[in-house]
């Protein structure tokens, strides 16, 4: 199937397709950030509306093809007092707190910047806080965007918008990783630009100092110290500006990572020929994202080293599949890599079951709770 141009249903998104026919300049544009009707799932009311009170189809925002995370608002009761912004911007669609989620949902209307918006207009991510939290994440993204100067809004109750351009978004998740044609354009010539690689060839991206209810792999100094025995740094990206990511990412000519969202970045960025390994942290299928986009922005598909089984989350809450912590199968992680050409010496020895016990009291000593073993 075809994307629709318009930007209607994502059912059928294909990143070959322009989105360039789907861009509507709304006049007296109203958008409504979050409307007073339930909330179902990851999908809530919120959106744009033509003076009319027709909604703007292509300002619906997705998270994946077929799942959209807003539906059409209703219009506000007559009387009801609605803020003003002049001039004309651009709708950037929820403004994410997450660095995934932001980088892959919220920059995926960026590629129309250059239509003639004078600022953004982002909606909230919650009904309720302040708006510079709500962009704390935008900053430094759009920064590396070259769009530092660009000013921005997150409008936080209804607000008329004297001249709105609203453009379908090219970036997502599920095959919306892949980006429509625009994007791709958008981030080669726009992402990063200037920055230089600069670093080491081999890169290890590391959890280890990542706050441990996001989840991750027991004992991964395990495989910190082995990948640095064969000259890997270690890098922990979260703690470095996104400038200098991308000069680790461009630098690198082997990347090893577990399933995590910096990889969305580095496969933006990587130059053709660099080569990526994932070590799989979690049950379940998300990895074809990764594998779907670096094939498309690398021309390389990610080596894929499914090696961690038995799983532990924290005991009484509700099971999330990307909080949980798992055991890897080091002898089976250093024999793909090194079939695979990242290391030379792939013979790894088993974790020895005291370390597993480590690691597992160490997880729990943090979060102040104990871990269960979970059936997946």
């Amino acid at each position: 199937m075809t994307a629709e141009p318009a930007g209607g249903s994502r059912a059928g998104f294909d990143p070959c397709v322009s989105l360039a026919a789907g861009i509507e300049v709304v006049e007296d544009a109203l958008v409504i950030p979050w409307d007073p009707e339930r909330r179902r799932g990851v999908t809530r009311p919120a959106g744009v509306l033509r003076p009319d009170g027709s909604a703007v189809e292509a300002a619906t925002c997705w998270r994946a093809p077929g799942l959209p995370t807003t539906t059409p608002p209703t219009p506000p009761p007559p009387g009801t007092a609605l803020a003003q912004l002049p001039g004309t911007h651009l709708f950037a669609g929820l403004a994410y707190a997450h660095f995934g989620h932001f980088l892959c949902e919220s920059t995926g209307r960026l590629w129309a910047a250059d239509r003639g918006a004078e600022g953004l207009v982002f909606l909230p991510k919650r009904p309720k806080g302040r708006e510079a939290a709500a962009l704390a994440m935008a900053g430094p993204v759009l920064s590396a965007f070259g769009l530092a100067d660009l000013p921005r809004r997150c409008l936080m109750r209804p607000t008329r918008v004297e001249r709105l351009i609203v453009a379908p978004q090219g970036f997502g998740t599920g095959r919306m990783i892949e980006g429509a044609p625009e994007f791709r354009a958008f981030v080669a010539a726009r992402l990063g630009a200037g920055i230089a690689p600069e670093g080491p060839e081999r890169l290890y991206v590391s959890r280890t100092r990542l706050y441990s209810k996001r989840g991750g792999i027991l004992a991964e100094a395990e495989i910190e110290a082995r990948l640095a025995a064969e000259g890997y740094a270690i890098y922990h990206p979260q703690e470095h500006p996104i400038a200098e990511q991308i000069a680790r990412y461009r630098a690198a000519r082997f990347l090893v990572s577990t399933d995590n969202s910096a990889l969305h970045l580095a496969a933006l960025v990587q130059p053709r020929g660099a080569r990526t390994a994932i070590l799989l942290r979690r049950p379940g299928r998300l990895y074809r994202d990764f594998v779907r986009q670096f094939r498309r922005f690398v021309g390389e598909a990610p080596v894929i080293v499914d090696a961690t089984d038995r799983f532990w989350f924290r005991a009484g809450e509700r099971l999330q599949k990307n909080e949980m912590m798992g055991r890897p199968r080091l002898p089976a992680i250093g024999a793909a890599l090194a079939a695979a050409g990242f290391v030379a010496d792939g013979d790894w020895p088993d974790l020895p079951a005291d370390k597993l016990a480590a690691a597992i009291a160490d997880i729990e000593a943090r979060l102040g709770r104990p871990l269960e073993e979970v059936a997946v």
